[in-house]
């Protein structure tokens, strides 16, 4: 009987042993898979972080090539860049790196057609020292190939970004002020194009009345802004006041390229010798413009023909100061540029370009004044023309229509006249840089030889 008990016990430990060494074996057999599994996901996730990280890194090429072309001079190699080819820039393979110096992928970027093929004019004899846009044409191609842990080795993740780009004109809003922009009383701002006719011809009245600032933008009244308001600072919107489109604050401070170069060229080289008299209502002349001292005054009820050109070679006039007395007015038969570093208190009179309807290209005022000098101009009787005056006031007053656009150090719109942006000025004036048109992702199959213009 124990002989038995003890043979059903080894039987029962030797069946233990079986089952336990079976399911070590079966645990053996599942557990490979579930290893495999995991490796797999994991290094799926690290390959989904690479690519994901060679898209940052090649927006961050993108971005480097923008930068270069803002800020970068023209007429000099780009630090770091391969400026041998006019056609095409390039920037040879670099690391892009962390904080700690670390390198995280690396990068490079090709940029066709960088100079642009923008026309540009000159100013008398130093015109091809100091040229300046007329109208933007260029519209440089960017590409960047992105490589985590780099371009080159197998199993990188590689990612190709293509973008388009315009140049960006300092026109490109109806009103931009470094500083405060206000605007109070009835006053509003809407647009039109003058590609198209006149203000309010066919329905040519549009809502792209923009306005931005470097500082606060500050509505007091019940003023109108038909179009989007942006501010370095705040915008502030009175109880009865109107902003159409979107509003925003804290925007990126915007640098307005100084104009001290051209206007002390146009000082020397311009066209005054050809401004005639201003003749009075009841046929008298009178001399409105004075040698010596460069300055322009038109008597009370006099006009004053400015001369003009043509849009490739537009007349071009420097004032160190100018002054419209009540009811005076200049008329322009042709394109002019005009430049000052003083004041022109234009609030008098009135300056009437094609009858006061524009386009407003045909005018365009540039000054390099500081801050105590003031443009004043005043609508009541129609005013066309593009304002420059980075580091001046500009002051809108009157009544009636002004037609175009205007950048100035500080902006005040007064009283219950009206700011109409033509659009077609925002191709025109002075660059800001670029800004992206398009965007698209190329295959990793891309050559660099597409890029080659």
């Amino acid at each position: 009987m124990k002989k038995t008990i003890r043979l059903l016990q080894k039987k029962e430990k030797g069946a233990v042993l079986l089952m336990a060494l079976f399911l070590t074996m079966l645990a053996g057999l599942l557990i490979v898979p579930v290893l495999q599994r995991a490796v797999f996901h994991h290094n799926d996730a690290f390959r989904e972080q690479n690519y994901i990280s060679a898209l940052h890194i090649a927006e961050a090429g993108i971005e480097e090539a923008i930068w270069q072309l803002t800020h970068a001079d023209q007429d000099e190699e780009w630090e770091g860049w391969d400026t041998s080819n006019p056609d095409m820039y390039k920037l040879d393979k670099i690391d892009f790196k962390d904080f700690q110096g670390n390198a995280l992928g690396e990068y490079e970027v090709y940029v066709v057609d960088p100079l642009g093929e923008s026309d540009l004019i000159g100013i008398g004899a130093l015109g091809a020292q100091v040229p300046f846009n007329i109208q933007f044409t260029g519209q440089p191609t960017l590409y960047c190939v992105a490589g985590v842990p780099d371009i080159d080795s197998v199993g990188s993740e590689v990612r190709v970004i293509q973008v388009g780009t315009d140049e960006k004109s300092a026109f490109s809003l109806g009103l931009f002020s470094d500083d405060d922009l206000e605007m109070g009383g009835t006053s509003n701002v809407d647009s039109f194009d003058s590609r198209v006719g006149f203000y309010g011809v066919n329905g040519n009245v549009n809502s792209n009345g923009d306005a931005g600032s470097n500082g606060d933008i500050l509505l007091s009244g019940t003023p109108i802004i038909d179009g989007d308001a942006a501010a370095g600072g705040n915008v502030v919107v009175g109880n009865n006041a109107t902003i159409t489109g979107d509003v925003q604050g804290g925007m990126t401070h915007i640098d307005l390229p100084p104009v001290n170069d051209l206007v002390a060229a146009a000082k020397v080289n311009n066209n005054n010798n050809e401004i005639p008299d201003a003749i009075k209502s009841n046929g008298q002349t009178s001399s409105a413009y004075n040698s010596g001292n460069q300055t322009l005054n038109v008597a009370a009820g006099a006009t004053l023909t400015l001369p003009g050109g043509t849009v490739d070679n537009p007349k071009v006039y420097y004032f160190s100061s100018s002054q419209l007395n009540g009811n005076s007015k200049i008329e322009l038969d042709g394109y002019a540029i005009i430049f000052t570093d003083g004041d022109l208190t234009w609030n008098g009179g009135t300056v009437v370009n094609n009858g006061g309807f524009g386009p407003p290209e045909k005018l365009l005022i540039m000054s390099s004044g500081l801050m105590d000098k003031e443009i004043k101009i005043n609508g009541g009787a129609g005013f066309a023309g593009a304002i420059y005056a980075p580091s001046s006031q500009l002051k809108l007053t009157g009544g009636g229509d002004v037609y175009g656009a205007a950048v100035a150090g500080k902006i005040d719109v007064i009283g219950n006249g009206a700011f109409h942006y033509d659009e077609a000025l925002g191709g025109t004036g002075i660059s800001l840089g670029f800004k992206i048109s398009e965007w698209v992702e190329k295959p990793r199959t891309w050559d660099y030889a597409e890029a080659s213009p």
